[in-house]
């Protein structure tokens, strides 16, 4: 479920509703849910009742640092993407070119979804710009929901394949 979202969520575009949004949400966190709930199960409920607060301490670890590091990659795909696109929707959009530091500051807005344009643009230039740095932001989020989603994918298969562990002697019950 959580791999249906996500793609789901990478195929949202500009025209898209707040409703579409929260539909892929929602069944992304039905789908993670139980990947939480389970991983503690099986971590700490295969530790010995002494080894219990040490397992429950890696596997919350284990979270934190893979959720940091996913989180950073997921970002950095983005990144990417926008600065890959970035250049040559702007020049196509026939917008006014811009130096190394401008194309810095306009990939800096873009990366958080914000147009660089300011209340001093004319509005066609500034409706412009608008659409330019929206759909490439919307690229970029695009991409890295679709890696997270051939992740979670990926997850899943290994989970299918995965053999139950068998509890150690004097296993925590939970």
């Amino acid at each position: 479920m959580a791999a249906v979202g996500l793609f789901g969520l990478s195929r949202i575009g500009i025209a898209s509703s707040l409703n579409d949004t929260i539909v892929w949400f929602a069944l992304l966190g039905l789908g993670l849910s139980p990947v939480m709930v389970g991983a503690t199960d099986v971590i700490v409920g295969n530790a010995s009742v002494e080894l219990a607060g040490v397992a429950g301490g890696l596997q919350s670890t284990a979270m934190q640092v893979g959720g940091t590091i996913g989180t950073a990659v997921l970002g950095a795909i983005m990144s990417a993407k926008i600065d890959s696109l970035l250049p040559a929707r702007w020049a196509a959009a026939h917008l006014p070119a811009l130096s190394p530091a401008q194309l810095a500051d306009v990939k800096s807005a873009t990366s958080v979804g914000v147009s660089p344009a300011t209340h001093a643009t004319p509005a066609p230039i500034a409706e412009l710009m608008t659409n330019v740095t929206h759909t490439t932001f919307v690229s970029g989020m695009s991409a890295a929901f679709s890696v997270a989603a051939i992740v979670a994918l990926a997850g899943a298969v290994i989970a299918l394949l995965a053999k139950r562990g068998h509890p150690a002697e004097g296993a925590a019950v939970i």
